[in-house]
């Protein structure tokens, strides 16, 4: 029995054992930033109302009449008549509460005693931030899925060749069935962002303490490129004379703020999308990051996929305000005598061990266990537009020198002996 509980797959060494002297505390974690989490607002799923709701939009009125050329006639003509009749609908979507679990390693209590402090914290940290990430992707990946508008930047086709959907009744339609060959600009940006308020109706944002904008979310090579072409533009604009525009395109700290942006504010994905190939028009997305696994300890840690740094597409996000809301769950803990525990659905890491009469009769083992519950309700999808564009090799600023006094790499690297020897 006892070698059955103390296998590989039973428990995992998380832990920093105090075998020598360290310095301060473990380091924590990284996490990748994210703008995620701040452009959909909130709401609850209620509870005893079916397992999937329905949400209901009004859609704008139908006109009777011509909106180019409406018909008026003289006031003293109009008794006896009795108007064109306008019409109006609404859309119907429905909710569905989806959920995801997780838990921590198995770890023993004996094998922790001696642990370094602040390393199981460090491991309760990491374990947290994964979380997080899983929120920010799970956003993504769910509005890029279910937008109901979608745009290719492919060289050599008009803009509604590069469009598909753009109307509430398409939610979830694919991009066109088309590789993107052309990297995306800012004057492309511009261009979807009039068309959704134009054509879309799409509302803006109100930033703190700057004027409405739509949001651009992107990689930071992306971003910095559009940056870059804006500031070509304000250099125009200085020598055009329009001196105040140009210089707060020039010189403006915050890449927000700069008016030469025409209502668009930036915020940074360190993790988009990325793929290689399109079936039908789906995208096939590559996994950002590959594991290293340690199969004595039973641990692993995560570094970042090859494949995705050196993927040839990648998609970004124009989104404007109100096109989905987040829903999380009513907190449930059942019915007259039909008690439960409370339910965990908004990601809280809660420790967990149950002894029973084989592997943990004394306790010994724990886990820390974590529940996502969410649902996204469509109210204006189309106004959230993902954009896939070729991805390019930002400019490195290295030049050739007039007399070459670079030497050849032997193309073998060498290391430093860091560990210490016994």
């Amino acid at each position: 029995m006892a070698g059955e509980c103390n296998t590989p797959s039973a428990k995992s060494e998380l832990a920093v054992k105090h075998t020598g002297v360290i310095q301060g505390t473990v380091a924590k974690a990284l996490a990748a930033n994210s703008a995620w989490i701040n452009v959909l607002s909130g709401g609850v799923f209620k509870s005893g109302d079916g397992d999937v709701q329905k949400s209901a939009v009004q859609l704008p009125a139908a006109p009777g009449d011509s909106l180019a050329i409406p018909t008026f006639i003289a006031d003293r003509e109009i008794c006896g008549t009795n108007g064109i009749q306008e019409k109006t609908e609404q859309k119907l979507y429905d909710i569905c509460l989806e959920s995801k679990r997780i838990k921590g390693p198995r770890v023993c209590m004996k094998s922790t005693f001696g642990a370094f402090k602040s390393s199981l914290l460090a491991a309760e940290d990491a374990l947290k931030k994964n979380i997080v990430q899983y929120n920010n992707s799970d956003i993504r990946y769910q509005l890029t899925q279910r937008s109901a508008t979608k745009v290719v930047a492919t060289y050599g086709y008009d803009f509604a060749s590069l469009l598909t959907g753009g109307s509430q009744s398409d939610l979830g339609v694919e991009f066109a069935n088309l590789l993107p060959t052309a990297p995306l600009s800012l004057k492309f940006l511009q261009k979807i962002a009039r068309h959704a308020k134009d054509a879309l109706w799409a509302e803006m944002f109100m930033n703190k303490g700057q004027e409405a904008a739509y949001r651009f979310i992107g990689s930071s090579d992306i971003i910095d490129s559009m940056r870059a072409e804006a500031v070509t533009q304000g250099a125009q604009y200085l020598t055009n004379g329009s001196f105040k525009l140009g210089e707060e395109i020039v010189n403006g700290f915050n890449f927000d703020s700069a008016p030469g942006y025409r209502g668009m504010s930036f915020g940074v994905d360190q993790r988009p999308l990325r793929f290689d190939t399109v079936t039908a028009g789906q995208p096939n997305y590559i996994n950002p990051v590959v594991n290293v696994t340690n199969s004595t300890n039973n641990t692993a840690y995560p570094v970042t996929n090859p494949t995705w740094l050196a993927a040839k597409y990648e998609v970004g996000h124009f989104v404007a305000k109100g096109a989905f809301e987040r829903l999380v769950p009513e907190r449930y803990v059942g019915e007259g005598t039909f008690k439960y525990a409370p339910q965990l659905v908004m990601g809280e890491l809660e420790w967990s061990y149950v002894k029973d009469n084989d592997c943990n009769q004394w306790g010994d083992f724990g886990q820390h266990l974590a529940q996502l519950s969410r649902a996204y309700k469509p109210v204006h999808p189309e106004h959230v537009i993902p954009i896939a564009y070729l991805r390019v090799e930002a400019d490195s600023g290295l030049v050739v020198p007039s007399v070459s006094t670079a030497s050849s790499y032997s193309g073998a690297d060498t290391f430093a002996d860091v560990d210490c020897t016994v």
